[in-house]
Parts: C-alpha cells; sequence; structure tokens
C-alpha cells in the first residue's frame, strides 16, 4: 500500500520525510495539510494527530506524527539507514534532535516573521537575534563537518535529513555561509543526491 504523508511540501519537517522516502524507494503520496491548506484543526484530523501539525503518516492504517519518529520508524521497517551500533545510534538521535529542535527555533523565528505574520505584526529586531543564533549554531555543525563528509562520518544516515532540510532553509533566507568550510562542502554532496533535489531544493517555501 502507498505511504501517505499529510503535509504541505513546503514544511521542513515534511521534507524530512519525502527526503528518506526518495533516498529508499519508498512509494508515498503526499496530501496537502497545514499552512495555506488547513485541515490539520479538523477534529478528523486531531483524532489522528491530537497536537494538530504535520507530518503525519498513514502506513496501512498505522498512524504516526513527530519527523524524526517517522524517519526512524520507516528505516527500520525497511532496515535502509539502519545502524547497530548503540553509541552511533545515540549520536545519530543526538544530531537529528540537535537540528529538529536547536537549530529549528530560530530558523522557525525567522521564516515566521519574514514570510508567515502578516507585514505589521513582523520584529525585525527577532530576526536579527534569532540569525546569530542561527550562525553560532552552525560554527557547531561546522565543526562536526570539516572533517566528515557527513555528520557521522563517511556515509549518509539518518543524521543528516533533519539539518539538511533546515540548512536549505537558510540559504533560502540568503544566510552566507562562505565562512563554513564543512558545511558547504556537506550541502555540495547533498546537492547531488536525486532525493534532496526532489524533496528539498525544489521544494516551495511557506506557506505554499
Amino acid at each position: 500500500m502507498t505511504l501517505k504523508i499529510y503535509g504541505r511540501k513546503s514544511s521542513c519537517n515534511v521534507q524530512k520525510v519525502i527526503w528518506l522516502c526518495s533516498e529508499i524507494n519508498i512509494d508515498c503520496e503526499t496530501l496537502d495539510y497545514g499552512g495555506k491548506y488547513g485541515g490539520t484543526k479538523e477534529q478528523s484530523f486531531k483524532n489522528l494527530n491530537p497536537n494538530g501539525t504535520v507530518p503525519l503518516i498513514d502506513d496501512d492504517g498505522f498512524f504516526l506524527y513527530e519527523s524524526n519518529a517517522i524517519i526512524k520508524y520507516l528505516s527500520n521497517k525497511y532496515n535502509r539507514l539502519s545502524l547497530e551500533n548503540r553509541k552511533i545510534i545515540a549520536l545519530r538521535d543526538q544530531w537529528m534532535d540537535w537540528a529538529g529542535f536547536t537549530l529549528a527555533a530560530p530558523c522557525a523565528i525567522i521564516t515566521l516573521n519574514l514570510i508567515l505574520l502578516p507585514p505589521d505584526k513582523r520584529d525585525p529586531n527577532k530576526v536579527l537575534k534569532a540569525k546569530d543564533q542561527v550562525l553560532t549554531l552552525l560554527k557547531i555543525l561546522d565543526n562536526q563537518l570539516i572533517n566528515n563528509k557527513f555528520i557521522l562520518g563517511d556515509e549518509f544516515s539518518l543524521a543528516d535529513i533533519p539539518a539538511g532540510c533546515w540548512y536549505n532553509r537558510c540559504l533560502k533566507f540568503d544566510f552566507d555561509l562562505s565562512q563554513f568550510e564543512g558545511i558547504s562542502n556537506w550541502g555540495a554532496r547533498l546537492s547531488e543526491k536525486k532525493s534532496y533535489q526532489n524533496a528539498v531544493l525544489s521544494a516551495p517555501m511557506p506557506p505554499d
């Protein structure tokens, strides 16, 4: 059965799931929910995800939300990009959570105040503060990548997916990342992947 992904393609969290599906060849269908499409506040949706957020997947009647949990589930189900070493798994989860929460938080503030809020509600001071936070965090990522092809080493892993989605968002907001050699080289490697091109590079910006 085709995996159903509820969520708009402009969402970085939805992009994670689409990217993994493309990477490991999972047949999937994206249903437009959230943002300008609405639907997430409907009771029928909230019965499946009481948070009223995307993504949500329907895997033959099994419903799951939270993007990091989803891509771990799919990786384990299809035994692709899976790991055996407990310490490496812990490091993978560390970087997934770091990108999905620590890095995502100031990126979301920038998105909100540059795009999503009505012009009279936007706060340029919040944008400046959040950009400084993002640059500080990207230095942490750059230190990890300066001697590694990917976040965990020589091989692409789930750890690269959340960070890769937010990295692209930073590029869309015209961040100057030339100071980050590790990130720049990693980003070039990601851009060579068809799955990244399909799920992330070609995705619209919010609220589309």
